[in-house]
């Protein structure tokens, strides 16, 4: 398996397409005789495995969405019993269970090699440091291209500490959380890292940030999107190219108000069939961020499509008197108080509306959500902010939306407004 992934971005376009044909021909048979969501869905809709036969016979499928497949989960209708688990980080602020057959993983560590192989040769001692949400199953590879783990909430500082006491030849960061590193050391600090590769994810970040930051750190600094739902999805090459990963995933792109295919180039909202999931079926998933699809002639040689444009969400610093804290600390901060301490919460919004009081929106998987469970979220999240920042905790349905209707669930008024007063570009 090992060596045709690492041929395939090479080969012809007509390659990828047969493979992920077969791969999709196989995930709806699959989805269909084993779960009762995709089922009952595909019956309602009037369609059948038999129905596919090329690429473009999957717009006759419906699309599926995060709340649906919860249910599906929480229901039992979906197959997900035995396997790997991974959850959702909570990007969108909806929190998922995802689960893997052992068998699929494969591929999955495939494409993490790939990844860190953007830029040229990832020798087999090399080691790699993810500043991240949650560590990865394995370590090593038989002991070979070792990486390890700190934690987005650990103190930066230290994180630079153990940079500098690892040497790793490449750094997975949130964009966020890199900026923020750069502020503390200056360009010769940050260069003597001897970093060889920045790759960035989980948040959003424009070419001229990466840019900067490479030159600043001395090493490229490359985009990679990815998601829990849909495995790895897009990588950066050198020649700043966001390929999109074909034998990983099938992503489409729709006019979200009439669930049409768009056309080449138009931005639509991303539709991505993950195919390598058989324990937890993602086909025709709306992702919900905004992208334009290219077909591409790279320099780089790779074949595989590119993804431009995000429009997608994009999660805001919180500003105060005394400093700003990061979308990434933020975001992960609620991850680990929603995980580490089991409470039922399925949706989120946390929303800085002044300099002095921050609201966290919350839907709970219960009835009602109890005083006690809010009183728990408060007191949890006030060691986050300054002292003087008033922070609640607000039960709701209805979480805040921003003006183009997208669900965000790092949500600054503050930032927003002095973007809108400035007229600056967005930031991270």
């Amino acid at each position: 398996m090992a060596p045709a992934f690492l041929r395939r971005p090479f080969r012809d376009a007509s390659a990828y397409r047969e493979y992920q044909t077969r791969r999709v021909a196989r995930l709806i048979r699959h989805a269909y005789t084993r779960t009762p969501f995709y089922r009952n869905k595909y019956d309602e809709a009037g369609v059948t495995p038999d129905d596919f036969h090329e690429l473009h016979d999957l717009a006759r499928f419906p699309t599926t969405t995060k709340e649906e497949l919860i249910e599906a989960i929480v229901a039992g209708t979906l197959g997900t019993q035995g396997g790997i688990e991974s959850v959702s980080s909570g990007s969108s602020g909806k929190i998922i269970t995802v689960t893997h057959r052992p068998s699929d993983t494969h591929a999955y560590a495939v494409g993490r090699f790939r990844i860190l192989n953007m830029t040229g040769a990832l020798r087999p001692w090399d080691r790699t440091l993810y500043v991240y949400t949650s560590e990865f199953p394995a370590r090593s590879l038989l002991g070979l291209y070792p990486s390890r783990f700190v934690s987005t909430l650990n103190d930066l500082r230290d994180s630079i500490r153990r940079i500098r006491a690892l040497r790793p030849r490449i750094l997975c960061i949130y964009p966020s959380r890199l900026l923020e590193m750069a502020a503390m050391l200056d360009a010769p600090s940050a260069s003597a890292l001897g970093l060889a590769l920045i790759s960035v994810n989980s948040e959003t970040s424009s070419p001229e940030q990466r840019s900067a930051m490479a030159e600043h750190f001395g090493c490229p600094v490359l985009e990679e999107y990815s998601t829990e739902e849909l495995g790895w999805t897009a990588t950066e090459c050198a020649f700043r190219t966001l390929h999109i990963w074909e034998d990983m995933v099938r992503l489409e792109t729709l006019d979200s108000d009439v669930d049409v295919a768009t056309r080449p180039g138009d931005v639509g909202e991303i539709v991505g069939t993950n195919l390598h999931n058989f324990a937890t079926p993602f086909i025709r998933y709306r992702q919900g961020d905004l992208r334009s699809i290219h077909d591409v002639t790279c320099e780089c040689g790779r074949t595989f499509r590119a993804l431009e444009h995000l429009v997608g969400r994009k999660n805001d610093a919180f500003h105060f008197d005394s400093g700003s804290v990061s979308p990434a600390y933020l975001l992960d901060s609620i991850y680990s108080l929603v995980l580490d301490h089991s409470l039922p919460i399925s949706d989120f919004c946390l929303l800085q509306e002044t300099r002095n009081h921050v609201t966290f929106q919350f839907a709970s998987r219960r009835r009602d959500a109890s005083h006690g469970l809010t009183q728990a979220i408060e007191r949890h999240l006030a060691p986050l902010f300054p002292p003087g920042v008033t922070v609640r905790a607000h039960p709701t349905a209805q979480m805040y939306k921003t003006v183009t209707g997208k669900r965000n669930p790092i949500v600054s008024l503050v930032s927003r407004r002095q973007l809108e007063t400035h007229h600056e570009p967005a930031r991270i």
